[in-house]
């Protein structure tokens, strides 16, 4: 029989009673009395038999859909652990609702008052891409995929939040493939966790509570519940998650195709206050970690989407996980050495496990094709260990002391303060290390992660930046669009924890720093760009950082930062990286302190080694021009001795040969007189020997003795005038040399100059390079022009020479005393040969010498005569 027809039968039964109670009650018969019990007694069955029929409407529904029964059964609860007297005012005795519900999110730091009015069955829509759904139908049936053990771990979870995740199994899981779901209880403190956990988790005989004697936390929890687990693949997940249709088979179908491949879902993000799903799409990114080990979400480089042919249903090999939701092989992660039991409640655990995965062998995806809902804290549970220091910061140390090899120094720069903080024994997970044969931290960097920045490569600085009065460059709580400030420094990284990137951004939390030059105290957090400008820092020498966009230079007012005028000497603008790599700081300067307008130390030690080369070089320059000048000098002085001594000696010989013209003037006018005495005599030897011959009879032998001596006189003569004519040619000859040597003299100092000046083309030429092409072609030109001058000047001055050669004949043809001596020999000579002839020939010009006077043309005769007798004589003594 179905609920409705028994639902039917019971309103069929209450209509009778119902009209035999109204026949009843109009009988005039019945006492009054009666009439009042019986109507008493059928209200009360008829209340009753209500409470019946709605207790069997309950089960049967309970039976038909339990998932959808608890939505109607459960109530929101008025947390226990909260006074509500606390938030009524003593005077008008008014709720605070507003305080109540912030008292209620201080406990979970999420919104639990909307928590409680929510549907704990509530459905979100199909979040996967089409690739999804397509790659989903060739995924093995639910029935062929390996029996898995949910584990979710809890410590003062609150209900409602637990409830809908346990929900959101049931309603988006197949059921007969979970083994079972282990919910382990960390000895939490609130009492709706104990017994009433316990009546809501009877309907589900597939969930198994474990209740820790003592707080674990949530590392060793899971080691617990992993131990217990029964099913081959284990799957954690959080206390606060919803998960979405289709998370379940891609993930587990993945595990089974490969043992050694740990899967996370996509985690989406559900709002800490509005509860709702803030993007239920994949936003491409991957995990990731900073140097001061801490999880960060960035985005997925261009190699892995090119690795993936951009399907967006192929994993992503993600370098890290987020750490409370993935799945992974039961048997491969106790080989692994599952969690390290070291570590204290929670943090670290996730990148120490991803660390482990990569480095030992196998491999850490996230599957774009599995989607959880994760309700994101307001601030994260700081839980302190006995010696005053966090659990994450214990943790953290084991990680770096075991897994970052040469790189731990990079941490502590980060997280100066973790140093001194005690981790506990490592050995075990250092020999676990070994006997896995796992590689080096360097190998996962170079293999794994080579997108993630390293220190050695791309930061100019990192780590806690140390300013003015001892505190410490804060982000004051990381968000787009915070101011940025100054607080005492705790040396823990985290809002301290800085990076000053090789591209000049400085980053914190992945948000770069942002300054307005024109509104110097604006100085907030912001996306990186990459388009530097406002976003642009440099550090120079001294520690001062300069703004890209304003060239102004941080400082701050106490509490916030701003940007002032530069001052180099002012500690205000110094800031102190805690460490700083300094192959990257040299090739920082080297691209932008041009930029910036910074000279650094080595460039300017640069500027001045080139400025003293440069000095020495024009000092050199200097010498060697002094040295050429001097050279030059003494050259002129030697080539001015040269002309002064040839200047000497030319006029030396002009004054020899001025002497010997006296001379020779001298002994030609001695000859003349001479000469003329001898014409005298013989004349007057003439006249008496014509007085003589007129009385002699012998006038015949005399004439013959007399041509006998004017021959032999001639002769003489002719003798003379040719050894004057050889010391003629003689001294032109002298002559010709002195100005041919002259000649190449000058040719050898053109030439000399002409070298000295190409030598000092070429000088030029090799200094300035850029002009070499133009300055040959030049040279070239002027080269040849110079040897077509000199052609031109050797042929001008071979003419000159020709020119002076005919014009010094010229001048001895022309030189009076020897054209008289000449003349003198000539007439000799002829009187020699023809003696008649000079008493006979009549004068050539006798028309044009009319006008001689008759004495003249005696003495002529009479010339005539003795040079004759002259020639005779000569003869007559040779």
């Amino acid at each position: 029989m179905k609920g409705s027809d028994i639902r039917i039968k019971l309103l069929t039964l209450k209509h009778q009673i119902h009209q035999h109670l109204l026949e009843f009650l109009a009988s005039p018969n019945a006492p009054i009395y009666l009439k009042i019990i019986g109507v008493c007694l059928v209200f009360f069955l008829f209340v009753l038999l209500l409470q019946i029929v709605s207790l069997l409407w309950t089960l049967i529904s309970y039976h038909r859909d339990p998932v959808a029964y608890l939505r109607e059964y459960y109530d929101p609860l008025t947390p226990r652990h909260v006074d509500t007297s606390d938030f009524r005012t003593s005077e008008e005795n008014v709720f605070d609702l507003e305080a109540y519900k912030e008292e209620l999110f201080k406990l979970n730091e999420f919104n639990t008052y909307l928590s409680d009015q929510l549907p704990i069955n509530r459905k979100h829509k199909d979040p996967r891409s089409e690739s999804c759904r397509i790659a989903a139908k060739r995924l093995p049936p639910d029935s062929e995929l390996a029996h898995t053990s949910i584990i979710i771990v809890m410590y003062n979870e609150e209900l409602s939040a637990l409830l809908r995740t346990l929900v959101s199994i049931v309603l988006n899981t197949p059921m007969d493939s979970v083994k079972e779901i282990i919910i382990v209880d960390d000895k939490s403190s609130r009492d709706e966790l104990g017994a009433r956990l316990d009546t809501e988790m009877a309907q589900f005989p597939f969930v198994k509570i474990i209740r820790n004697t003592k707080r674990e936390g949530l590392i060793r929890s899971r080691i617990i519940a992993s131990k217990a687990a029964q099913g081959k693949v284990l799957i954690f997940l959080d206390s606060h998650v919803e998960v979405m249709v289709g998370w379940y088979s891609t993930i587990v179908a993945r595990v089974m195709e490969d043992r050694k491949t740990v899967v996370c879902p996509v985690i989406a993000t559900i709002d800490h206050t509005t509860l709702k799903l803030v993007s239920d799409k994949y936003t491409g990114i991957w995990g990731a970690w900073d140097w001061d080990m801490s999880f960060r979400w960035r985005a997925i480089p261009p190699r892995e989407l090119q690795r993936r042919g951009f399907d967006d249903s192929t994993p992503i090999r993600t370098p890290a996980m987020s750490g409370g939701i993935f799945a992974i092989d039961k048997e491969y992660f106790f080989e692994l050495g599952a969690y390290d039991p070291g570590m204290k409640i929670w943090g670290a655990e996730n990148l120490e496990l991803s660390f482990r995965i990569w480095m030992c062998g196998g491999a850490l995806e996230i599957n774009t094709c599995s989607y959880v809902g994760h309700v994101f804290r307001r601030s994260g549970l700081i839980v302190q260990t006995v010696t005053g220091e966090t659990a994450l910061q214990q943790n953290t140390k084991r990680v770096v002391d075991v897994w970052l090899d040469e790189y731990k120094d990079a941490f502590y720069a980060a997280v100066p303060s973790n140093k001194n903080v005690e981790g506990g024994d490592v050995v075990s997970r250092v020999l676990l290390r070994q006997r896995l044969k796992c590689r080096s931290f360097a190998w996962y960097l170079r293999e794994v992660f080579p997108d993630q920045p390293r220190p050695e490569r791309d930061f100019v600085g990192y780590g806690e930046v140390k300013g003015p009065s001892d505190t410490c460059l804060d982000n004051l709580g990381p968000g787009v669009g915070h101011r940025v400030g100054v607080y005492s420094c705790h040396g823990k990284g985290q809002n301290q924890f800085w990076k000053l990137m090789a591209s000049g951004e400085l980053v914190s939390d992945n948000l770069c720093l942002d300054g307005d030059g024109e509104s110097p105290r604006k100085i907030v957090l912001y996306e990186c760009h990459g388009l530097k400008g406002n976003q642009q820092w440099f550090i120079t020498e001294e520690n001062v950082v300069m703004h890209g966009g304003s060239g102004k230079c941080l400082t701050h007012d106490g509490k916030f930062l701003q940007l002032l005028p530069c001052d180099f000497g002012d500690d205000r603008f110094k800031w102190h990286f805690a460490a700083m790599s300094a192959d990257v700081l040299k090739k920082f300067h080297v691209l932008y302190a041009k930029q910036f307008g910074y000279t650094t130390k080595a460039e300017q030690a640069k500027k001045d080694e080139e400025k003293r080369k440069r000095e020495e070089e024009l000092a050199k320059k200097r010498a060697e021009k002094a040295k050429e000048k001097e050279l030059q000098e003494k050259e002129k002085q030697k080539k001015e001795a040269e002309e002064e001594a040839a200047r000497k000696e030319a006029e030396k010989k002009e004054k020899e040969k001025e002497k010997e013209a006296k001379e020779r003037e001298a002994r030609e006018a001695e000859k003349r007189q001479k000469d003329e005495e001898e014409f005298r005599q013989w004349r007057a030897e003439k006249q008496r020997l014509e007085e003589e011959a007129k009385n002699s009879k012998g006038e015949s032998e005399e004439k013959k003795k007399y041509e006998e001596e004017l021959r032999r006189k001639r002769e003489e003569e002719k003798k003379k005038a040719e050894e004057e004519q050889k010391r003629k040619d003689q001294e032109a000859e002298e002559r010709r040399k002195f100005e041919e040597e002259k000649r190449l003299r000058d040719e050898k100092e053109a030439e000399e100059r002409r070298l000295a000046e190409e030598r000092k083309i070429f000088e030029e030429e090799k200094r300035l390079k850029e002009e070499k092409e133009a300055e040959e072609r030049r040279l070239a030109k002027e080269k040849e022009e110079e040897e077509k001058g000199r052609e031109e000047e050797k042929s001008e001055d071979e003419d000159k020479l020709d020119v002076q050669e005919n014009a010094d004949e010229e001048e001895k043809e022309s030189y009076p005393d020897e054209d008289n001596d000449a003349n003198k020999d000539s007439m000799e000579n002829q009187a020699d040969e023809n003696p008649d002839s000079l008493q006979e020939k009549p004068d050539e010009n006798d028309e044009d010498l009319d006008s001689k006077s008759d004495q003249q043309e005696d003495d002529d005769v009479d010339m005539k005569e003795f040079l004759a007798w002259k020639a005779a004589q000569k003869k007559k003594n040779a």
